[in-house]
């Protein structure tokens, strides 16, 4: 069966924002300063498919997916580098038609030849396919258009090849020995912005002149200087970050200062954030010492204090709510977490209490998961369950989490465009790793044959009600036997000016989301901004 699918009109691309004038005082457009993590220091990596150390903006800004998704907007995607596709083979062949006249930033033609490259370059290097996209091969058709053909049927996955893959030029990696180690320090891509200063603690990107979208961007200048997460705080205070992505205590105090009109926030749910058991842990593989924590937990009291109210407690199957109801089932509806320590007491009573003591990682610079950690640790003491909460440097607790070296941790898995992705990258046995190798998700290593089943099911059909029913078999999962401890909703944090650019995502406008950490959906922001009125 074949299926074409020109998605969205090819001309609509970040095109519609909102308002704003250009500026009328004959100047060039300002710059703008840009938050997007707490970090000391910047490491020279621009490698899109890196996990770590890779800087901000690589995705996106630099390098380009074939569409774009808008997570906001179920169902809206837009076409980007690729204008349609066309599914065959019972979804284990997809061609792709691509956009032409697109040029790398070296002045080199973007072709099929390039995106071929990048899904054989997956295929080749399992260290780099972080969707675990079962690639059998990829081949150029024509200058613009390209095949790429799957081990098994992936309809579900279009998601993560088109819009989680980006495409890197071969006539420049082809060079490289080991693109797995390949820090891409001199980034060549066909985003808007190429890389133009970089030093440990400042990096520039300027405005592709050549880029395909005439007449954008219309910021011609962004700059990341390193913060860490206390120095933020000061800096939003005194005006000097003009975008960030950070959680910020008092907001109203520290960052709106009676400015309601020009220091803007919109923090949309993104994902969800759970409290992940290493279930390598012979006592955390236990069900009834999962339950047993989640039982002791206090949400509620995390989402008040820790994250101030700026989100709200996540549902039990952790598929986001309001909107995700039709992937719930109807028998947990209504399910809600309860705090019960004397249930909780009651199921560790086989437990050896010397078992029950564990270390709970967090990353410093996310102070309000530092705030929920103490919280967590108090809870959890009431059930005789010890905890020492450790916070470490970011790069430090990616690294740990994604080798599986901790006991405990806090971590936020991002939305997709159905719940299903979400739950794919939390629990696909597919993504487990032995510990001491980097994991792309299932960071708790949870293995479970009807996990696996119900993922292949989603990924085998096109049918909605088949897809919803399977994604229900892996929200019941999720409250019957708790891989996972889903806490509170994962806010896309976003504060912004508007006294430099307007057209800022929004409530009432959300074409994209609007942190600057989030790829490529930063990109598409920057792509949407016009200089205010003067």
């Amino acid at each position: 069966m074949k299926r074409i699918l020109a998605v969205l009109a090819a001309l609509a691309v970040a095109g519609c924002s909102s308002g704003g004038s250009p500026a009328k005082n004959g100047t060039s457009a300002p710059p703008l300063v840009i938050h997007a993590i707490d970090a000391g220091i910047f490491q020279e990596d621009f490698n899109p498919y890196h996990l770590e150390g890779v800087n901000f903006g690589t995705s996106g800004m630099i390098h380009e997916t074939l569409m774009y998704f808008n997570k906001l907007k179920p169902g809206e995607i837009t076409p980007w580098l690729a204008l349609k596709y066309e599914w065959a083979d019972k979804g284990k062949s997809l061609t792709f038609t691509l956009r032409q006249g697109v040029k790398w930033t070296d002045g080199q033609p973007f072709t099929a030849d390039d995106v071929a490259f990048t899904f054989q370059m997956l295929k080749d290097h399992a260290q780099l396919n972080t969707s675990a996209l079962e690639i059998k091969d990829a081949r150029a058709l024509a200058p613009d258009k390209v095949r790429v053909d799957f081990k098994s049927t992936s309809y579900a996955k279009l998601y993560n090849i088109a819009g989680g893959s980006p495409i890197v030029p071969k006539h420049l990696w082809e060079k490289q020995q080991d693109p797995v180690t390949f820090t891409n320090s001199k980034p060549v891509g066909t985003g808007p912005y190429k890389l133009s200063k970089f030093s440990a603690q400042l990096y520039e990107m300027e405005k592709n002149p050549s880029y395909w979208q005439p007449g954008k961007p219309e910021v011609p200048l962004l700059r990341f200087p390193a913060y860490t997460a206390n120095a933020l705080q000061t800096a939003l205070q005194q005006g000097e970050v003009d975008w960030a992505g950070a959680f910020v205590p008092d907001i109203q105090k520290i960052f709106v200062q009676g400015k309601p009109e020009q220091n803007k926030f919109f923090f949309p749910p993104e994902g969800v954030v759970t409290l992940l058991p290493n279930l390598t842990n012979p006592v955390l593989a236990k069900p009834e010492v999962r339950q047993a924590i989640s039982l002791a937990v206090d949400r509620d009291k995390i989402v008040k204090v820790a994250e101030r109210g700026y989100t709200k407690v996540a549902h039990p199957t952790g598929v986001p709510m309001p909107g995700g109801e039709a992937y719930v089932p109807p028998e947990y509806k209504d399910a809600a977490f309860k705090v019960d320590v004397e249930k909780a007491k009651e199921l560790l009573k086989g437990v050896d209490p010397a078992q029950l003591k564990f270390t709970l990682l967090v990353p410093s610079p996310f102070t309000d998961w530092v705030n929920a950690a103490q919280l967590i640790r108090e809870d959890l003491a009431k059930v005789g369950i010890t905890v020492e909460t450790r916070g470490v440097a970011f790069q430090d607790w990616v690294s740990k989490v994604g080798k599986g070296n901790y006991d405990l941790s806090i971590r936020a898995t991002p939305s997709g465009p159905t719940p299903y992705f979400q739950m794919r990258q939390m629990l696909f046995g597919g993504l487990a790793k032995p510990v001491g190798e980097a994991a792309t998700g299932n960071y708790e290593r949870w293995k479970d044959a009807e996990t696996d089943r119900l993922i292949d099911a989603y990924a085998a059909t096109e049918d909605l009600a088949e897809q919803r029913q399977a994604t229900q078999g892996l929200a019941k999962i999720m409250v019957e036997k708790q891989p996972a401890l889903p806490l509170f909703y994962s806010p896309s944090w976003a504060q912004y000016r508007t006294n430099k650019y307007v057209g800022w995502p929004s409530e009432q406008d959300p074409y994209a989301m609007p942190s600057p950490y989030t790829s490529p959906d930063a990109a598409v922001v920057l792509l949407h901004l016009k200089p205010a009125t003067k």
